[in-house]
Order: C-alpha cells, then structure tokens, then sequence
C-alpha cells in the first residue's frame, strides 16, 4: 500500500486503532564482542536482515553503548512521498489503518506511529527496549521543512525498520542483554527463536580474525572535479557576500568500485578509524558501512542533547606536531565563527521542542580527539516540552545544521541548486529510536560508504562550510580530509588531492 505526501482536505476525526501489544523479555549474555555476533547472525539469517552499531573510540559522552539487531518484523519505507509498508502479514494488516489514518501526510504518520505499539518490559523508559532502526536520507527534510519542489531520486527518503532480536551493550560495565519481543502479530517464534545465548557461547574471538586486505584492481571516479568544486564554492561565496546566507555546507562525491564485501570494509574501518558512532546497516538494498564522529540527537527521558562538530584539522604522527595543530584549530578565528553560528542554530533548534528556561550550552567549543583528526564539539540540551516526543525533536532539529550552513532553510535551497543531486543517506541520520518514545540515539549519516550490491561500488561523499572568508582550496582539502579514513578503508591509499 502507498500513501502520498500531499496535504489532504479536512476529514471526519477517526479512533486510534489499538495498539500492538508487545512484551519485551531482557536476558543477560555472556560476554561477547558485537562484531561477532553480527557476522554470525548475517551468515545465518542473511545480510539484509542484521544491523550492527559500535561505539570505539571517542569522547566518553559519545561512548555509551553498542546494538546488534536481527529479523526484520516489518519495513515503512517512504520515497517520493510514498509510504510502503512490508513485513510479517498479521503486522502489517495491524498497522495498515495507522499509515491509512496518516490520511497522506508523512509527519503525521511518523506521529501516529508513537502509539501504535503497547510495551510491556522491565526495561526502565529512558533506554531501548523495542522500536525501530530509523535511516533519514537528506532528502527527508522536504517532508519536515517548505522547500522548493525536488526532483524525484532513486534513494528512500525515510525507512523505519522493526527487529524481533536486540542486543544491547553497556560500555561502561561491559554487560549485555538480549531483548526479544512478543506479539500474536509476529507469527511465531522466527528462525532464532529462544537459541540466541546458545549461538552467543559458541562464537568466535573476533580479535583472531585476520584484518582482511584491499584487493584490487578497483576503480575510482570524482563525480565532481576540483575545478569544478572551486566554481561551486564561488557560487557560495557570491550568496553570502549578497547577505543571502552566512555559510553553506557544499560538497562532493567519490565513487570507488572494487570486490570489497561490505564486512569486509567495514572491519578495515573501525580498525583504522575506530569511532564513536560506527554502523553496518542494510538500507534499502544496499549497505550502509560508516565511521561517524557526529552525534545528531540523543533522548534519555525528557533530556534532549544534540552535539555539533563544527572545524577539523587531521592527527599528526609528531606528538609536538599535533598539539600544534590543536591549538591552531581552537585559536583559529574563521574555524570559531563558524562554529559559534552553528552552534546558535543548533540552539534555536533545541528550543523549539523544550520546555522555556531548560535550554543550556554544556561544553561550548572543545576540541575533541578521534582517531584520524581532531574536531572542535559543543553539546546544547533542553528538557523537551509537554507535547513533544521524539518526533517532534527530528522536526525542529533535521538535517543537522552543520550539514546545511545558516540560515537553514535558505541554505538547503542553495545547495539543492549548487550541487545539483539528491544527497541520499549522506547527512541524513541513522539510530535507534524506542516506541514508547523517551530513548532515542541517533548520529550524522557522513564518514560513510554506501555500498551498491549490483554495480560494486561505494559512494562516499563530504561537504565543507564555505564562510566568507574562504578559499575553495581550503574547503577542497577539508572535503578530502573527511573522506580520506573511508577511502583508505575501502583502497589501502591515500585519497589526494
């Protein structure tokens, strides 16, 4: 069934059909790296029915906790303003009145699906317990924002994905529990049934599995040249010295074909450059293999907290060297203003779902360690508002601001016209984000390959903030730097300029 994204004429107020009743039995495993869990799982049950999430390395803040999901229950998937909903039969039949009372518009149907789902759990409200892996392409802004009219793309805008299994990580004390759902909607017990603790005893040690290699010969093609990007940066600059925008987030695209298998590529990147939102996730028919650094937004109970990363600078072997660089990044006065003026965007953001006096900067402008470079990190919370779920927060705060530049909107419109394609994933966001509406993570879809099975290459994509100030070798190399940890991944080699 599909429903469109034109607003429809008023209609008669129709009763919330009941909810499904899922109940959520939490059992602790023995100790296990996630990795090898999801290798598994994907041999048994197939690639396109297992997501991998990892926190590595990073601030502590980021570092929290690790997910493997398995069995798909039921897919929304949304494109071109179409919603498809796919999955077990007696679930789907159970939500199909909840896309139909959505009545064509694709905000309220994300809102009716808070309440579709009754949980009955132990596990406390402010963490995951059961919801959905949810992937916003870019493109799912023009469902949230008025833009001008797009042109169609091959991307989903929005898929929202429902797993029977979870298995969920605690960072800090290392412990892990499995989280199994039930319903009379989910027809059985599935293909893992009550035998996830006995495969979990029986696997590997993943630190004895050999680093697989780059192979080649593989195939690289830049979708833009850099003679091109300096005329797009042009065009930018032209806008903000006309008053139309202070900045824009402009980019590229690096196309890479080699028989590398996503695990594979992944496995190579979080040993290269091992972060704190790291992802092997099937998305529409593809694969998601990403390093992300960026936190979009994170709801515990009614605390909403997003971190923007704005100004970056690459590590240096030299110990002295790389202090240098540090205090170069935080001194240095174009990389501050932009920063200090997303942040203020992140800030009006966050106070459009919170409750009035709760806004707070918590850290303003630090500089933050990762494996390949160092980035300067601000994190800004709020106490959402009655009213307001975690829904209401991907409004106010999607796409990121640090992916678009200031003012927003006006910013998006240019880019739409500057770079002239559909972004897809790249600087969407991708997570976890619980049904009963209190715990929800979700990072910035970039430092990311995605992986097109029927051609065998990966898209990899990044944009830098052009200010007035700025030259376009400047935000070329920027672009590189950003890309180069996924390029060495998937190639062995550096990505030059």
């Amino acid at each position: 069934m599909t429903i469109t994204a034109v607003e429809p004429a008023a209609a008669p107020p129709r009763a919330h059909p009941a909810p499904v009743r899922v109940s959520v039995a939490r059992t602790p495993l023995p100790p296990h790296a996630p990795l090898a869990l999801a290798t598994e799982l994907r041999r048994l049950l197939g690639e396109d029915q297992v997501f991998l999430f990892e926190s590595l390395a990073g601030p502590d803040e980021d570092c929290r906790f690790a997910a493997v999901g398995a069995e798909t229950l039921a897919r929304i998937t949304v494109r071109d303003g179409q919603a498809v909903l796919d999955g077990a039969p007696e679930l789907v039949d159970r939500l199909h009145p909840l896309v139909d009372r959505a009545a064509g518009n694709v905000q309220r149907l994300l809102e009716t699906l808070h309440g579709a789902f009754s949980v009955e759990t132990d596990v406390p409200l402010d963490s995951y317990a059961f919801g959905f892996l949810a992937v916003l392409g870019y493109e799912a802004a023009w469902h949230l924002e008025q833009l001008p009219p797009r042109a169609p793309g091959q991307d989903p805008e929005i898929t929202l994905t429902l797993f029977r299994h979870f298995v969920t990580y605690r960072l800090d004390t290392g412990e892990s529990d499995q989280l199994q759902a039930h319903a009379d909607e989910f027809g059985g017990p599935g293909v893992l049934g009550d035998g996830l603790a006995g495969l979990v005893r029986a696997l590997p040690d993943d630190a004895e599995t050999p680093l697989p290699a780059a192979p080649s010969p593989y195939a690289v093609r830049r979708t833009v040249r850099r003679e091109e990007f300096a005329e797009r940066v042009e065009r930018c600059l032209e806008h903000i010295r006309a008053g139309d925008v202070y900045q824009i987030q402009i980019g590229h695209r690096v196309e890479v074909t080699t028989p590398l298998a996503p695990l594979d590529a992944y496995r190579r990147l979080r040993r290269s450059n091992p972060s704190p939102y790291m992802y092997l996730v099937p998305w529409a028919g593809r694969t998601l293999v990403g390093a992300s650094p960026e936190l979009l937004l994170r709801i515990e109970g009614r605390t909403l907290a997003m971190r923007p990363i704005a100004g970056t600078t690459a590590r240096a072997e030299d110990p002295a060297e790389d202090a240098r660089r540090v205090a170069a990044l935080h001194a240095d006065e174009k990389e501050r203003a932009e920063h200090i003026m997303l942040v203020d965007l992140c800030r009006n953001d966050v106070a459009r779902v919170s409750v009035p006096g709760t806004l707070a900067v918590e850290r303003m402008m630090v500089v933050e360690h990762f494996a390949q470079v160092h980035h300067l990190v601000s994190t800004v919370s709020g106490q959402l508002a009655d009213g307001s779920d975690v829904f209401a927060a991907l409004r106010a705060t999607f796409p990121a601001g640090t992916m678009t530049g200031a003012p927003k909107v006006r910013a998006m419109e240019l880019i739409q016209e500057i770079e002239g394609r559909p972004r897809g994933a790249y600087a969407g966001a991708l997570g976890l984000i619980d049904v009963r509406g209190q715990a929800a993570t979700l990072a910035l879809c970039i430092r990311t390959a995605v992986h097109d099975p029927v051609t065998g290459s990966y898209a990899l994509q990044a944009s830098a903030g052009v200010v007035a100030d700025s030259t376009a070798d400047g935000e070329w190399r920027e672009t590189l730097i950003k890309m180069s940890a996924v390029y060495a991944a998937l190639t062995g080699e550096v990505l030059t300029a």
